[in-house]
This record gives structure tokens, sequence and C-alpha cells, in this order.
């Protein structure tokens, strides 16, 4: 490989892997934003309404989120006015009793029109490889240099050096 294909390959993968850093770290916040974890109710009690807080009331208000038009409320885990107007919207669009309250049948109803969660390991996949290679470019590079530096010194002074590496 000549000097300049490879002076060119380097200047290709300098400007390619900060390319990729930026995508894919804006690919992993825009999946866990908008997708955020799984949502279960697997622990929550059988009713959640006005004004309980935690993670069950954060997964409730996620899953209004993903039934058009969207809510639009924010993941904060408070049931709180907002919350509970998006209950009272979400019941009376599918037929259901709105009481305001998040009961068995307005759960099995979420759940069903729930979107499938994004894989967010893929971005952190991505954001990992590019981060190694970000590492593996810089000791290439710092090697490289380590050695133009010794090969331009006096035989002598090498050997030193080598020897004290």
């Amino acid at each position: 490989m000549s000097t300049r294909s490879l002076r060119t390959f380097w200047w290709t993968l300098v400007l390619f892997v900060p390319l990729l850093a930026v995508f894919s770290g804006n690919y992993a916040y825009q999946a866990a934003m908008r997708y955020g974890d799984d949502p279960s109710f697997a622990s929550c009690p059988a009713v959640i309404a006005y004004p309980q807080e935690g993670p069950c009331v954060a997964a409730l208000q996620q899953l209004l989120n993903a039934d058009p038009p969207y809510a639009g409320i924010y993941h904060d885990g408070i049931f709180g006015p907002q919350t509970l107007a998006a209950t009272r919207q979400f019941q009376s669009r599918h037929g259901l009793p709105g009481y305001g309250q998040a009961g068995a049948a307005t759960i099995n109803v979420l759940r069903q029109l729930a979107p499938a969660p994004r894989p967010v390991p893929v971005a952190a996949a991505l954001l990992t490889t590019t981060l190694t290679s970000m590492v593996v470019l810089g000791m290439t590079t710092a090697r490289r240099r380590r050695e133009r530096q010794l090969s331009a010194q006096p035989p002598e002074a090498s050997a030193m050096v080598r020897a004290a590496i």
C-alpha cells in the first residue's frame, strides 16, 4: 500500500469515525426517549389513579403516548392532571368507562395498541464499536509516530530508545 493511499485511508477513517459516533449517539438517545423501557404492569396495583406516583404510572404514561392522537405527556411517573385528562380521553375513544382511572380493561387495551419497543442495544453496539475504533485509531497513530521518530534518529540513539521501551 502506498503512502498516499494509506494517508487517504486514515483521513477517511478520521472523518468517518466521529460522524458514526454522532449518528449512533443520536440514535441511542432517540430510541431511549421515544420508546424507553418495555412497559410492564406485573407488580402494579389493580387500579392506577390520581394522585399515585411511580414506575407503574410512568408505564401508563408511555402507553398513553403511544396511542394516536398522541397525548404528549411526559413520562415523569406522577399521575397528575395531564395524565388524568389523557386517560379519560383514551377511555372515551375506546368505549371504556371514563372514570380517569386505569383499571384492568384500560391497561389491556393499552397493551394491545402499544408499539413494539425498538432494540436500543443496536444503538449501544454502534456506539461501542465507534468508540473502540477511535481508541484503536489513536493507538495506531501514536505507534506509527513513535516508529517514525525512531527511524529519524541515528542508529545508536534509536537502539537506546528501543531498549528503554
